[in-house]
């Protein structure tokens, strides 16, 4: 008795149910790597803005006076205990002051928020403390600036209320996005995230 073989239909049809496994195989593992992908950068965006928030919050409500901003709201907050001023600054990729360090501002940055801690002398205290465009040498970066795995940001600023028989309120408000570095596929669903919290000094 002889073997019967394949027929080319029988063939093709294989061939055709394959390849529609296949590219529905393809398609649930781009989905589900793009969905990875997704909430891999949302998890780093938020890290960054709760750690860089806590930082802020803990030195805020622990201060014994806000320098400035007086009035309205600025990229610059500075805030003194026992001496000891501290200055927070919110930097937009775009900044061209040359008020931060090099790994923030300039084409394919991320932008950053930095801060410092300044000891100076009441009489040392001057304008160009609060001044958004200062330069800050010794500036410490809060958030990361790596172009693939950081964080981009997108804006920020700092606002100061003091109503009558309390102390002031300093309220921070920065956006955080995705890195600059990462393809668009990655990144066009991912809006920025807003990172807001008021703090009352003590």
């Amino acid at each position: 008795m002889m073997n019967r073989g394949f027929t080319l239909v029988e063939i093709l049809v294989v061939i055709g149910i394959t390849a529609i496994i296949g590219t529905i195989m393809v398609a649930i593992f781009t989905n589900t790597l793009r969905g990875s992908n997704k909430s891999q950068i949302l998890a780093i965006i938020k890290q960054n803005g709760q750690a860089v928030l806590e930082n802020m919050d803990k030195t805020i409500r622990g201060a014994d006076n806000v320098v400035c901003p007086t009035s309205g709201s600025s990229n610059t907050l500075v805030i003194i205990q026992n001496g000891i001023y501290t200055r927070y600054r919110i930097v937009l990729p775009t900044d061209s002051t040359g008020s931060a360090p090099s790994s923030c501002i300039g084409t394919g940055k991320n932008g950053c928020i930095i801060w410092e801690n300044l000891t100076l002398q009441a009489t040392e205290v001057t304008p160009q403390l609060c001044n958004p465009t200062n330069l800050m040498s010794a500036a410490q970066v809060s958030t990361d600036t790596n172009t693939q795995l950081g964080v981009s940001v997108s804006s920020g600023s700092f606002s100061v209320s003091q109503p009558p028989g309390y102390k002031a309120a300093v309220t921070v408000n920065f956006e955080l996005g995705a890195a600059v570095g990462l393809p668009p596929v990655s990144t066009s669903q991912i809006d920025p995230v807003v990172f807001q919290t008021t703090v009352q000094l003590r």
